[in-house]
């Protein structure tokens, strides 16, 4: 088996590899592919954090087999209970949304890929595969327009009966999304649950014991450029008792009106019991103690509903019927049927600051309830005592980076902006290999541009989320905020989630920073001069940022629209500005 030190950070290493070698002169300069053609990645870094993750299982023997789907870094295998992690789906698409592993052949393990998420920086999947080796090799099992895949459950009594949760198109409406079943080990599907075009399965749960009764949720949303719906019509619950053959909308003790996403799990100890966590008007968790046929509102409170259509999900104890743990900002779980939460952590004494925020998936031991597997932003921790303590996961490079640079030292430092793991820089070489330690967290949050001042190397800039810059001087330690802020209380910046941040190479200490409207700083941030007018299209239509999300408003900066993208000075003249907007605009300025 191959190991990720082949592939980790190949666009990150190869681009910096590239950009650090001399310029050319001559723009009509042919290099041949020969030049470049013994080019090979490897690893740098860092080992110390990780990425987001979208979905796990394991094999509850010990020691435990894991495998893991992150957001954009595909699947990972551990046969050592998580000391060590192996890429096993480097061939196919690194975009994973469901794991599932065959309780009768643990050498079968089922993966939908496609992140399903509805923010506008998702991935997307192409479809089912299939291992029958424990993860050795896979095999493409069809769905391929399904684009997005939350969740795959698998009959205990015949690994060939499987169902896959489609989401479907984000962006559109397709046809191939719903519940779809298979009889035959995934050579042939049908669809056995359908709403519209612009509804998919959000979630689906078994019955371990009696695994042809069957609970889905149904989710209508749509995603434009500028905002995202989550909800409509079109969102239900269901259930099946005979296989997926028939179903039926589950709504007494439910709210009315329009839904959203839905999150539905079966209490394994006790299978009459159902919890569904209902995006709606006023979103709230829900229990059932007989199989769905009637529902108790038990939970609204802030960490339960908060974001509903990004922390669905919901992890019932295999032991206890009471007790049910819902991953979100951070992990709560509740001992007396969803009716109160606490965070493990605080309840503890456990130091938040340890383990990442933002849960998304989780695994419980059926054979030992005190074994838990949370997977976060920032990768993946293990707790042995019900999440009084955690363990974190290293060497498992599945971050997501926004943006890389170097700088011009000999060996050159690679820097990088990461989604919710800020800011790094470490070595691009070392004697006697890189170690975690050799890389540097800069800063927070969630890390964009960095560079490092061509004409002083003493000053880097670091950006994170919303258009915050910092200044940083390696001499001294200081840090200083140094973002341009607008000439009166009247007007309100758009900083687009990545801001674009340009660092001449012409005239020290300048550089050029986006919103809506283009500046410039000549002394390094200290003061900023506003050189343009609004260059977008500034249409109301695009800026609804502030309504943005259906059900449940998002109202974050990740969704501000209307905003310069791309700055680039021209190498030949520096009076030379281009600029290129989210909604399609591009201007040039050629004075000063």
């Amino acid at each position: 088996m191959r190991t990720r030190l082949e592939y980790a950070w190949r666009s990150c290493v190869t681009l910096a590899v590239l950009a650090a070698l001399p310029a050319v002169g001559d723009a009509q300069v042919k290099i041949e592919s020969a030049t470049f053609g013994g080019l090979r990645a490897r690893a740098i870094g860092p080992s110390t954090m990780s990425g987001r993750i979208a979905a796990m299982d394991a094999v509850p023997e010990y020691p435990l087999t894991i495998y893991i789907g992150s957001a954009s870094g595909g699947v990972w295998r551990s046969r050592d209970g998580g000391l060590r992690f192996e890429p096993v789906f480097d061939d196919h698409t690194m975009s994973i949304g469901a794991i599932k592993i065959d309780p009768s052949n643990h050498d079968v393990v089922w993966v939908g890929t496609g992140e399903t998420w509805v923010r506008n920086s998702v991935s997307v999947g192409n479809g089912v595969y299939k291992s029958t080796d424990g993860g050795d090799s896979w095999e493409f099992m069809g769905l391929e327009d399904s684009e997005r895949i939350a969740r795959i459950a698998v009959d205990p009594l015949n690994g060939d009966r499987v169902f896959v949760c489609a989401t479907g198109h984000l962006w559109d409406a397709n046809q191939e999304r719903g519940v779809f079943r298979t009889k035959d080990g995934g050579e042939t599907w049908e669809k056995v649950l359908y709403m519209n075009e612009d509804t998919g399965c959000s979630d689906l749960s078994m019955d371990p014991h009696a695994p042809n009764i069957l609970y889905a949720g149904m989710w209508e949303f749509r995603r434009w450029p500028y905002f995202f719906n989550s909800g409509g019509p079109g969102s239900g619950l269901y259930r099946s008792v005979d296989g997926g053959d028939t179903w039926q909308e589950l709504t007494v003790g439910l709210p009315e009106g329009d839904k959203g996403r839905i999150a539905v799990a079966v209490s394994p100890p006790r299978p009459t019991r159902v919890y569904a966590l209902v995006e709606a008007e006023e979103t709230a968790l829900y229990r059932s103690d007989d199989m769905g046929a009637t529902w108790e509102e038990v939970n609204s409170s802030m960490n339960i509903t908060s974001r509903p259509f990004y922390f669905a999900y919901i992890v019932p104890d295999p032991v206890n019927p009471d007790r049910i743990y819902k991953p979100g900002f951070l992990l709560t779980v509740s001992d007396d049927g969803g009716e109160s939460f606490t965070s493990p952590f605080s309840a503890g004494g456990f130091d938040v600051g340890s383990v990442h925020s933002d849960h998304h998936a989780m695994w419980v031991n059926p054979l030992n309830s005190e074994e838990l597997i949370l997977g976060t932003d920032g990768g993946i921790y293990f707790s042995y005592d019900h999440g009084g303590a955690w363990r974190h996961a290293k060497g498992l490079p599945v971050s997501q980076f926004y943006e890389i640079s170097y700088d011009m030292e000999f060996p050159y430092n690679v820097y990088g902006g990461l989604q919710d793991n800020g800011t790094w820089v470490g070595p691009s070489r070392k004697s006697g290999g890189i170690m975690p330690s050799d890389w540097t967290l800069l800063n927070g949050g969630d890390g964009f541009h960095v560079f490092v001042d061509p004409s002083d190397p003493d000053f880097i800039y670091v950006e994170y989320q919303g258009g915050n810059l910092s200044r940083l001087q390696k001499s001294t330690g200081e840090t200083k905020d140094i973002r341009p802020y607008p000439e009166s209380e009247d007007t309100k910046l758009r900083f687009n989630w990545n801001t674009p941040l340009h660092v001449s190479q012409s005239n020290p200490g300048t550089l050029y920073m986006g919103a809506q409207f283009l500046y410039r700083t000549r002394d390094r941030g200290d003061s900023w001069e506003r050189l343009s007018d609004d260059l977008t299209t500034n249409d109301p239509e695009k800026q609804k940022q502030e309504e943005s999300g259906g059900l449940t408003t998002d109202n974050t900066t990740a969704e501000n629209h209307t905003t310069i993208y791309t700055i680039s000075e021209s190498p030949v003249n520096p009076t030379v500005i281009w600029v290129g907007t989210d909604d399609g605009n591009l201007q040039v300025t050629r004075d000063d």
